[in-house]
């Protein structure tokens, strides 16, 4: 059989059957596959060669894998992303495993439950109407022509080059290179605006009638970022230095006394970051190596610990939209509020506030106010004393403990 006279085949298939959810028929180099109809995909979806799909639901529970040089193309698709209960941000996302086209035309993506997904991207990417609830594109190494985008988070990175016009975003995000010089001023809060920006690691975009919520800057290794006249800004450090830090929230420096983070006489981190007029909502930490920091006074988005990092938080507030020790990690947290799901309808990425602890990650609460719930995996130790709200529930599996108030048993709930 001709592959022409099978896509004929396929074609009349789906368009004879009804409205009932049925498995998405096998997809190869040359697929086109057309509903209308509700379309359901376990486990990895893996994309070669070129895939067209159109006018279809598709129930995704699993990730997109893109190989390279393959070509994507979604027209007319509604995608409901699904996870696992507990899975991490991004687990049913796509991801390009080189420079790959990818093509959405007049399109959605909901998650269905806690899901969130993640796009990571290379190559190409045309999008003309794509209207997505709690999802994130990253875009490394991207020639990008967006036309009416709406997302949760876009992220603009390693010399992407984006011309856009109607965004409609919560987060505009950048990751800068080791030893980047970048001054951001005025970016527009919460109204249309048309402005071509430098962003971080040799990125630009050209966007026009764009608006955002929260400009997000990801800061790394040596870079120096000034920021100035912004009215809700989200700071995103990779420490692996030592000292103590408060990152704090609110209205931060002036033009005549600009607030600089970190205080060079409290640690020896090398970035250096500049506020002058700045409206900081909240800061990101992931740190890894050897660092070893006390935060105080902080409220924190999302707190990583990696390798062998030692990590100290009192008197601070943890949304714990992301909160993960792995590795041989620990981090310590008393007198502080950790989670944020009360929050979640307000800010629906907060509906996946969690703790987690893998490996042999070490996690110590004291007297904290939990808003979320704890995962422990692998050889991790967690231990919970005199909790001033308990979490709203504690798991944990394989070799890990959860232990509260110096109880020798682990705990599960």
């Amino acid at each position: 059989m001709s592959l022409r006279t099978f896509l004929l085949l396929a074609l009349v298939v789906l368009r004879a059957t009804g409205k009932a959810e049925r498995p998405l028929p096998l997809v190869q180099d040359g697929t086109v596959l057309e509903g209308p109809g509700e379309f359901r995909h376990d486990g990895e979806l893996f994309i070669q060669g070129r895939v067209v799909l159109r006018e279809m639901t598709l129930h995704l529970h699993g990730p997109i894998r893109v190989a390279a040089g393959a070509t994507l193309e979604f027209d007319d698709v509604h995608l409901v992303v699904s996870d696992l209960d507990g899975a991490p941000n991004g687990t049913s996302g796509l991801r390009c495993e080189g420079p790959a086209h990818l093509i959405v035309r007049r399109s959605t993506m909901v998650p269905a439950g806690s899901a969130h997904p993640m796009w990571l991207l290379q190559g190409d990417l045309e999008v003309d109407d794509f209207a997505t609830s709690n999802s994130e594109f990253h875009l490394n190494r991207v020639e990008a022509r967006l036309d009416r985008l709406k997302i949760f988070e876009l992220e603009i990175s390693h010399q992407s080059r984006v011309t856009a016009r109607g965004l409609d975003l919560v987060f505009l995000s950048t990751h800068t290179s080791d030893e980047d010089h970048l001054r951001f001023h005025g970016i527009p809060i919460d109204r249309a605006f048309t402005r071509n920006l430098d962003l971080g690691s040799g990125a630009r975009a050209q966007l026009t009638d764009s608006r955002l919520q929260i400009f997000l800057l990801y800061v790394e290794g040596h870079t120096e970022a000034s920021l100035a006249d912004m009215d809700r800004v989200q700071l995103a450090i990779s420490p692996q230095c030592s000292g103590k830090l408060s990152l704090p929230r609110g209205r931060l420096g002036s033009a005549v006394h600009p607030a600089a983070f970190p205080d060079t006489k409290a640690s020896d981190c090398s970035f250096r970051i500049r506020l002058e007029n700045v409206y900081v909502d909240t800061w990101d930490v992931y740190a890894s190596g050897h660092a070893s920091l006390t935060l105080y006074d902080s409220q924190i988005d999302e707190l990583v610990a990696s390798d062998h990092a030692t990590i100290v938080v009192n008197h601070s507030n943890l949304y714990a939209d992301w909160l993960a020790i792995a590795g041989d990690a620990s981090v310590t947290v008393e007198d502080s509020t950790v989670g944020a799901l009360t929050l979640a309808k307000e800010r629906p990425d907060l509906a996946t506030s969690q703790i987690r602890v893998s490996g042999r990650g070490r996690a110590s609460f004291s007297r904290v106010r939990f808003d979320c719930g704890i995962v422990a995996e692998g050889n991790a130790t967690v231990s919970i004393d005199h909790a001033v709200m308990p979490p709203r529930y504690a798991r944990h599996t394989g070799n890990s403990v959860i232990r509260t108030d110096g109880d020798a048993n682990p705990v599960l709930r």
